[in-house]
């Protein structure tokens, strides 16, 4: 049992590194956009990730009004939707146990993060109106 708890301790530091530099990745591409949007830095020392939180909520709000075509629009959204539930579900697994589930949806979540990120880096969202 010792074990079960070690790998679940382990994988929950490694998703929550990931975390961290998807967000970093998340800061980057925003401050790319025609209109930077800027995002409060992750600080790794605190409890409660509130001003990350909220500056998140904001950017989804600030992308509504980018001069990029919808596709590009929704994918940023994506993003920062599927940031938001990576990071909600690293917060459940800390408060209320590392139940294999919620670590799997973190992990399934930073793969779509993943996912959108590089077709937005490689430009495949142009002509795509769906």
């Amino acid at each position: 049992m010792a074990d079960d708890r070690d790998d679940a301790v382990e994988r929950f530091l490694e998703l929550s590194q990931l975390i961290i530099a998807a967000h970093g990745y998340l800061r980057v591409l925003l401050g790319q956009l025609p209109i930077p949007v800027v995002l409060a830095d992750f600080d790794r020392e605190a409890d409660e990730q509130s001003e990350v939180m909220l500056s998140l909520d904001r950017a989804r709000q600030l992308i509504k009004d980018e001069p990029i075509p919808s596709p590009h629009k929704e994918a940023y959204n994506r993003l920062v939707l599927d940031w938001f539930s990576a990071y909600e579900m690293l917060v459940l697994t800390k408060l209320a146990g590392p139940a294999p589930w919620r670590m799997d949806s973190a992990e399934y979540a930073l793969h779509r993060f993943a996912t959108v990120a590089q077709a937005i880096e490689r430009g495949e969202l142009d002509g795509d109106e769906s």
